[in-house]
């Protein structure tokens, strides 16, 4: 089962010379019919992304060439919005507030259906206005400023073991638990880009959230432009 804005992802023996040939030979059946767009993320990797989420709880087939037809189910579609001006993380579940939260939700925002107070990138770190998707779910990773660039023993590095991990960018973003900025939750931004959420919605939102889910990122609840980005 596999999230709403799920790209099809067809991997090649070897590179693909003729790319045209490839995507001519590629059919993809869903109720509604979607429509989507190709990207080749390497020579032999190619992604069909759809123009908009998929249909939840339905079937979509994949056709290619002269091979058996796949088959994929999505889920239900549990969308994530964060507002970095209001410092929140929104998340709903075919549309509604989710009808279990983590108890107890923790304030502020108490009273309001299925948003998280959350604490994003401060100015040196902004946490970029885009949509993403889920691409990886860790009940334990360590997070290594290196990775990014910010060597470990500078003013800014970390070496940090961390719970509940929703990956959402290749180069390292995540909306995960961040028990020591809970006090800044709601209130401001302080961290190096991720989306920061208390233990208890963040164990919450890795247990409801499927691969190929949409995490949307804004500014001041406007809206940005329909792109998936990694």
């Amino acid at each position: 089962m596999v999230g709403v804005a799920h790209p099809l992802v067809i991997t090649f023996d070897g590179p693909v010379v003729n790319r045209r040939a490839a995507e001519r030979a590629l059919d993809v059946t869903s109720e509604p019919p979607m429509t989507g767009k190709f990207e080749w993320v390497e020579n032999t990797v190619l992604h069909w992304v759809p123009d908009r989420f998929w249909p939840a709880h339905s079937t979509v087939k994949l056709a290619f060439d002269n091979l058996p037809t796949r088959n994929f189910e999505t889920g239900p579609a549990v969308i994530g919005v964060a507002d970095l001006s209001g410092h929140t993380f929104t998340v709903t579940v075919d549309g509604k507030p989710p009808e279990e939260l983590p108890a107890p939700h923790h304030r502020p925002n108490w009273g309001q259906p299925g948003v998280f107070p959350a604490s994003m990138g401060r100015p040196e770190y902004p946490t970029p206005v885009g949509i993403y998707t889920v691409l990886a779910k860790e009940r334990d990773i360590v997070m290594d400023s290196s990775s990014v660039g910010i060597p470990i023993d500078s003013e800014d590095g970390y070496l940090l073991d961390v719970e509940y991990a929703v990956r959402f960018t290749q180069r390292g973003l995540f909306v995960h638990s961040a028990p020591w900025a809970v006090n800044q939750m709601g209130f401001e931004n302080t961290s190096h880009g991720c989306i920061g959420l208390s233990t208890e919605d963040a164990e919450w939102y890795l247990n409801t959230v499927n691969v190929g889910d949409p995490i949307i990122i804004r500014e001041n609840a406007v809206e940005v432009p329909r792109t998936v980005s990694g």
